[in-house]
């Protein structure tokens, strides 16, 4: 039997390993452990993503049949991240094949691991799964921050590539979500490995086409069936696009828009603005923040989905929940040409240039001008999303590349498009 390490904080939440479950339970050649601290600070820099913070989530242990849920002691670091005294013993004594840690591709828990792997267990393999973009490369121009700023990103990315250097020279392979994620890894020096394999995926379990939940929601908000509804689900911050969508909206017709999200005071008010100098007061409706669950209700009510970010010199969309979920409930969605977007939509037709409201507005105009064709495009995105990003086929996909690839020690890049891979 293959033994899987798998290690995030993200585990103490079934929405985030239920995924592994489902793992374990189709392969029993394989004995899955999720890790996951003890006790962990649930995002609490995110709470308009996700709906709340300063509160604490206290791990759960389980033990069943070829999947379990252990605990570790997290030491937290100064400037971020953590380690493990646990790690050494719970590694010596489950003698994993594979140690799969999921977060960022420098960080200090994964120096730790291949330490630990390098010292004790030679012929275990380590994998990391990294989230990044472009902008985390640091990518700022000077003349776009201050000299004080530059100068200490600069400070930081020299330390932080010591321990980075150690890692690529190290590692048997990395994980990301998109295209542009791959070549930062490649101008960075790193010729290893590299899988396209997001760990987010959607799970069908949840996310479906599902008629009833879209009576639910429109009868809610007194939303007739005629009525043609756009939506968007993000924190409210000026680079999630939110803005671009209401100045974009059209002026009248039979139509609604979900906005759905949360932001500060602030955020608001400068959306509320918009929304009064453009009197769409009666189209726009606030929904508040929607949790991961339920949010599968509120797709479903949606005829359209439009998630159109804007690149910053610090962030770029990398893999959003936002682009994915309304095409797994047969939605078309309108992308901008921000990071991942493109990738995870998948059609040309679908996209328009990032910050541009003129383009955006344009392609609103022709989805309500051509419904029953934008609902054939829903169509295919589901299809599209269904052999791609759903967590089934990215389990079939990650246990051949394991089986196949990482215990071997071969590199097949058949397997590295999840977007293009036919099991």
């Amino acid at each position: 039997m293959i033994k899987i390490l798998i290690i995030n904080h993200s585990f103490q939440v079934n929405y985030f390993s239920r995924r592994w479950e489902l793992f374990a339970d189709k392969n029993k050649d394989i004995d899955v452990t999720l890790l996951a601290p003890t006790e962990h600070s649930w995002y609490s820099d995110k709470k308009f993503t996700y709906g709340g913070s300063g509160y604490t989530l206290h791990g759960k242990m389980i033990d069943k049949d070829n999947f379990h849920i252990k605990l570790f002691r997290p030491t937290r670091h100064r400037f971020g991240g953590y380690t493990s005294k646990d790690f050494k013993n719970i590694i010596q004594t489950l003698c994993p094949d594979v140690v799969y840690v999921i977060g960022g591709h420098n960080t200090n828990i994964l120096k730790q691991i291949l330490k630990i792997r390098d010292n004790y267990m030679p012929h275990m393999k380590v994998i990391g799964f990294s989230m990044r973009g472009p902008a985390l490369t640091l990518r700022v121009k000077k003349d776009r921050c201050s000299p004080m700023r530059w100068i200490a990103r600069r400070v930081i990315y020299i330390l932080t590539k010591i321990k980075q250097d150690y890692i690529y020279s190290h590692i048997d392979a990395f994980f990301c979500h998109y295209p542009d994620a791959v070549n930062c890894f490649r101008k960075e020096g790193y010729m290893g490995p590299i899988y396209m394999q997001t760990q987010v995926g959607v799970n069908e379990e949840w996310f479906h086409e599902d008629l009833e939940a879209r009576k639910e929601i429109r009868r809610k908000y007194n939303i007739s069936d005629s009525t043609y509804v756009f939506g968007s689900a993000s924190r409210f911050s000026w680079d999630k696009g939110v803005d671009i969508i209401l100045k974009a909206l059209p002026s009248d017709g039979d139509w609604k828009y979900l906005m759905m999200g949360s932001g500060s005071e602030e955020e608001f008010e400068r959306l509320r603005k918009i929304i009064r100098e453009r009197h769409l007061e009666d189209k726009v409706i606030e929904t508040g923040f929607i949790d991961w669950y339920e949010i599968a209700k509120y797709w479903n009510a949606v005829d359209c989905s439009i998630h159109v970010p804007i690149t910053t010199d610090t962030w770029e969309e990398t893999f959003s929940l936002s682009a994915i979920q309304p095409q797994i409930t047969k939605k078309p969605v309108i992308g901008s040409s921000s990071g991942s977007v493109p990738y995870q939509i998948g059609f040309k037709e679908m996209i328009i240039p990032e910050n541009d409201v003129d383009a955006l507005s344009k392609k609103i105009q022709w989805v309500l001008n051509n419904k029953d064709e934008a609902k054939l495009i829903g169509q295919k995105m589901y299809i599209r999303t269904h052999n791609s990003f759903e967590i089934r086929h990215l389990n079939d996909l990650f246990y051949r590349t394991i089986v196949e690839d990482i215990i071997p020690d071969k590199y097949d890049t058949n397997k590295v498009d999840m977007a293009k891979y036919k099991l």
